[in-house]
Order: structure tokens, then C-alpha cells, then sequence
């Protein structure tokens, strides 16, 4: 069970995100009582779901964003190539990939036990995340989309 102070931690750090977002403008719907924010960004080609949650009990505020799109079953195996290969250049966060249903989300994470983390940093993980979704989402969908082998997506992603 989250102590009372853990979870005024976590609903300072949801607030301050709240800040941030407001102080740039960004249009959300926020659910203070599961400290989550929902918005969207709009990428170079496709739109970027952002879901932000602050977590008083792992004491964790994380930035996700799944792909608009699940990867058909039959370009998996291909997916798993291009996730990994994407994965292994990221200095933060990473591409968390479900084989089982085909979907994808961007996820980047930070703890706040003992932290104020401040409202820069809280815009850096959102900012991170568009840019790093906006990078890849498109290569993605080619790849899901396309014939390409196991060998030509590990050297497309590259």
C-alpha cells in the first residue's frame, strides 16, 4: 500500500507534468484521481498517442505511446528484427513489442522514490517520446506492411 507521503510525491509530480504540458500549450484530459494524462501529438506523417501516468505505488512516472496500428501476424517474426534493431540505438526508453497480438508502444520511465523531478525533465520523457516515435512509427509500418526480409529490415532500421 502506497504511504501517504509517496502519494503526495506522486500527486506533486502528476501536477507539476500538468504544468508543464499547460506552460506549453498542449491540449490533454487528465484523470487526477489515476494521476494519468491522455494527448496527442502530431508527427511528420502519423499521430503519436500519448498516455502519462504517475504511479505512487511503483513510485514511477512513465510516458508510453502504442502505435496507432497491431502488426499482422504474418510480419512478426520481422517486427521483432526492427524493434530489437531499434532498440539496441536508444539512449532512452524503449520499443516494448507483444508477438503474441502485434502491438507496439514507445515506453520511457523514471523514478520519483525520494525525487522532485523537475518540470524539464518531466517535458524532456514527453518530448522523447514524440521524437522517438516520430523516428520510427513510419519505418514501422513499412516494415509490417512489406515483404522484406529478416536481413533487409535489421539493415532498413540500422
Amino acid at each position: 500500500m502506497t504511504d501517504d507521503k509517496m502519494f503526495k510525491q506522486a500527486h506533486d509530480t502528476f501536477k507539476t507534468m500538468c504544468k508543464a504540458l499547460d506552460a506549453d500549450d498542449w491540449h490533454y484530459e487528465k484523470n487526477e484521481d489515476e494521476l494519468k494524462i491522455i494527448c496527442t501529438a502530431q508527427g511528420e506523417d502519423l499521430p503519436i498517442p500519448i498516455v502519462i501516468r504517475v504511479n505512487p505505488d511503483k513510485a514511477l512516472v512513465s510516458v508510453y505511446s502504442y502505435l496507432p496500428f497491431a502488426i499482422p501476424e504474418d510480419r512478426r517474426r520481422e517486427m521483432a528484427v526492427a524493434i530489437a534493431r531499434a532498440n539496441n540505438g536508444l539512449t532512452d526508453g524503449s520499443f516494448d513489442y507483444n508477438y503474441s497480438d502485434g502491438t507496439v508502444l514507445f515506453r520511457v520511465t523514471t523514478s520519483i522514490f525520494d525525487s522532485i523531478i523537475s518540470a524539464n525533465a518531466l517535458k524532456y520523457m514527453v518530448l522523447c517520446a514524440c521524437h522517438t516515435v516520430d523516428n520510427y512509427n513510419d519505418k514501422f509500418l513499412m516494415v509490417a506492411k512489406s515483404e522484406m526480409t529478416c536481413d533487409e529490415v535489421a539493415k532498413f532500421i540500422e
